[in-house]
């Protein structure tokens, strides 16, 4: 398997997306849309990180409301976000802070001189590092077999459901056993003000990545990061047969 001992600081990206203490849970979501991030640095009045809110920690926060799928509550980011924030030093290497990320089960790595957050590595640059080694090794090695399903036609509740009780980041959409779509955090969040009998093909990303499982992870990382999709789904004479999301190509560098 390829080296990756190079610095964390040339892989980064900057500037680092934050919210500050005090602000609220609604503000951050907003931030979420607006900035295209699934996580923000929580800082205090002088740019110290103080901790991480993101989607997922939105989401455990949902309030149900009649005629909603649900809505994101008034809250101060301190009372749901994770503290310490998983970090490193910018003369780590990517191998260090992939190994943070499996260790913690996080996407994302601020990169931090003290407590001054200077940039973040998320598995998306994995992905840009492992497309650049151009790694030969087929993806199925890192797929995981566990997908989650859910039917276009089924209710966004029941997605929305299916997300938190699986603990996964996304769902594959299947119309006739087919995929057709993927329903995500971002998906869930978009839609939360829509009733929740609302069919998921009406919320659902249609943008996927379909991918034999012979194909080379740096094919594969360099198809999904031109389409800007998360997760690649692999498939054999049977169908969908694994996924591979943002943690996986992290187990590249393990």
């Amino acid at each position: 398997m390829a080296n990756f001992e190079m610095p964390v600081t040339d892989y980064m990206s900057t500037p680092v997306e934050t919210v500050r203490i005090g602000e609220s849970l609604i503000t951050a979501n907003e931030l979420f849309v607006g900035q295209g991030v699934s996580a923000l640095g929580v800082v205090d009045d002088n740019g110290a990180l103080k901790g991480v809110i993101s989607r997922t920690d939105v989401l455990h926060a949902a309030v149900y409301a009649h005629g909603e799928t649900f809505r994101v509550p008034d809250r101060p980011v301190e009372e749901l976000m994770q503290s310490p924030a998983v970090a490193v030093s910018p003369d780590a290497s990517l191998a260090d802070a992939a190994k943070l990320m499996l260790k913690n089960r996080v996407h994302r790595v601020f990169v931090t001189r003290g407590e001054q957050p200077e940039g973040v590595l998320s598995t998306r640059d994995l992905m840009r590092a492992v497309r650049e080694k151009r790694l030969k090794a087929p993806i199925a090695e890192i797929a995981s077999r566990s997908v989650v399903k859910v039917k276009a036609e089924d209710p966004i509740a029941l997605a929305v459901d299916r997300l938190d009780l699986s603990n996964k980041h996304g769902l594959v959409v299947v119309e006739g056993g087919f995929p057709v779509g993927v329903f995500d955090q971002a998906c869930a969040l978009e839609s939360r003000r829509l009733p929740p009998s609302t069919a998921v093909e009406h919320a659902m990303d249609v943008r996927i990545l379909i991918l034999p499982g012979e194909i080379g992870m740096g094919r594969a990382a360099e198809q999904a990061l031109s389409m800007n999709v998360r997760r690649i789904l692999i498939e054999d004479d049977l169908g969908v047969s694994g996924i591979v999301g943002g943690l996986d190509f992290a187990r590249v560098m393990g």
